[in-house]
């Protein structure tokens, strides 16, 4: 009988045990805020993930996101055969490193200094020089410029930019004053012959300053002709309806279409089960894809330490796994026709806009030579797509795509050609309308213009802009 009961409690303490680890498990879980994401905690024996994990071969593409101001800036602008006279620049760019975007929950929030002192300035010498114009200036144009010409904030306001964004685009102007203006075939513009156009936003502005400062050193802010755009697309309200109905339309089928493609896949859940188990936040509050990327980027870009909650940190592999399926995603919606359309009927008035003053400068009916547009990554990712030519690789800080005219003279006949380059690569033979048409490297004005005029709408079964957004499916 001993014996037996012996055996019966072999059989049936481990069912107990079992019982009683199902219960545990139950009552954890039922007393879980249901909104909350619950997953295992991960070992992560580098935690905290510090920036000498940056730099890795692995991490390559931190290097070309963050666009470091202290790489020099490299590019094929102004560099063309023989025979070739400059005649008109626009530059699109992208503002440059910013500090993360407003969020209303305190977990995604990253303290940065705007304020242009101590290393940077002894890192780069030329920001002492800057600053001191800007100040000068600024005193004079404060009621102009509400934004005031540069960011001199100790604590970064949200999105606005840093001293690194403002060192990247003096960069940028100082390289196209190098390429462009001390060559003696083209004679630098003066105030009457350059335009500016910035989006409602300070980084954009101050970006736009920046290059101006690196473009044209001793340039009058006071003569500045600046205009200030309501959306990233530079879409002019005055002369277009920007936000159509055919274009909301296209819009929200991409976001369905892109939602069906990426948020189902196993590496999307894993990504939102990280960042919930990181941050403590529900379903609901977890950044997009570009979130979180923005989010670690400003650290990675500022050699900060990556997020930690206790012993669980972000690491590089979560934010590799983040860009990668980014990069991804954006390359599948790049091939949906829909998206196309979008792109189009987004930057069709900018590129009107460009091809007219052309063709105006060309006829002389103006002398504006030089034309900066200051804007965002969406702009430059819009523009990209509608020109042909993007990669499905998110624009980097300071990126920018800049339209070239040139003229050149054979048998007493001008001809006028156009180059386009994304930064500093010449991708001219990218555009749907210059494919196979390009010669050394150029691509004919008027290929350009008919585009913009009518090529633009064929898909739209539309001769016009106007048509194009009020026709139906």
């Amino acid at each position: 009988m001993k014996s037996i009961t012996r055996i019966h409690w072999k059989l049936v303490l481990p069912l107990v045990l079992l019982a009683g680890t199902v219960i545990l498990v139950f009552f954890s879980h039922w007393t879980k805020d249901p909104g909350m994401i619950s997953v295992p905690h991960r070992s992560n024996e580098s935690c905290p993930v510090t920036p000498d994990h940056y730099h890795g071969d692995d991490m390559k593409f931190v290097t070309s996101y963050c666009n470091s101001p202290f790489q020099p800036v490299t590019g094929e602008e102004g560099n063309v055969p023989p025979g070739y006279k400059l005649m008109s620049v626009h530059v699109v760019i992208r503002h440059g490193d910013r500090a993360p975007m407003p969020n209303k929950n305190p977990a995604f929030k990253l303290n940065l200094n705007c304020k242009i002192t101590g290393e940077i300035l002894n890192k780069a010498p030329v920001m002492r020089d800057y600053v001191a114009t800007m100040k000068q200036n600024g005193a004079k144009l404060q009621s102009k410029f509400p934004f005031g010409l540069f960011p001199d904030n100790v604590n970064c306001q949200t999105a606005q930019l840093t001293s690194l964004g403002t060192l990247q685009h003096i960069n940028n102007g100082a390289f196209l004053k190098q390429r462009y203006n001390d060559k003696s075939t083209w004679t630098p513009p003066d105030a009457g012959e350059i335009l500016v156009f910035s989006t409602a936003r300070s980084r954009t502005f101050h970006s736009a300053m920046a290059f101006l400062y690196g473009y044209l050193p001793k340039f009058d802010f006071s003569a500045l002709k600046l205009k200030t755009e309501p959306n990233d697309m530079f879409c002019s309200t005055e002369q277009f309806e920007c936000l159509c109905p055919r274009m909301l339309r296209l819009r929200a089928a991409i976001v369905r279409k892109y939602k069906a493609v990426v948020d189902v896949t196993e590496l999307k859940k894993d990504i939102d089960r990280q960042i919930g188990e990181l941050f403590h936040v529900g379903q609901t509050e977890i950044l997009p894809l570009k979130g979180i990327m923005d989010f670690a980027m400003a650290h990675i870009c500022h050699n900060k330490t990556l997020p930690r909650n206790g012993e669980i940190c972000m690491d590089t592999k979560l934010v590799k796994d983040t860009v990668n399926l980014l990069h991804e995603s954006e390359k599948t919606i790049l091939h949906m026709a829909d998206y196309q359309k979008l792109s189009r009927l987004q930057m069709l008035p900018l590129l009107i806009k460009i091809a007219g003053r052309m063709q105006e400068l060309r006829a002389g009916l103006n002398k504006v030579k030089f034309v900066l547009y200051s804007g965002h990554d969406t702009t430059v990712r819009a523009l990209a797509t509608a020109l042909g030519f993007f990669d499905g690789v998110w624009p980097p800080y300071a990126s920018r795509i800049v339209f070239e005219l040139y003229s050149k003279t054979t048998n007493e006949a001008s001809l006028f050609y156009v180059r386009f380059l994304y930064n500093g690569k010449n991708v001219t033979h990218y555009a749907t309308f210059c494919m196979g048409y390009t010669v050394d490297g150029f691509c004919p004005l008027s290929h350009f213009v008919q585009f913009v005029q009518s090529d633009a709408f064929t898909d739209f079964k539309a001769t016009s802009y106007h048509e194009a957004c009020k026709t139906s499916f």
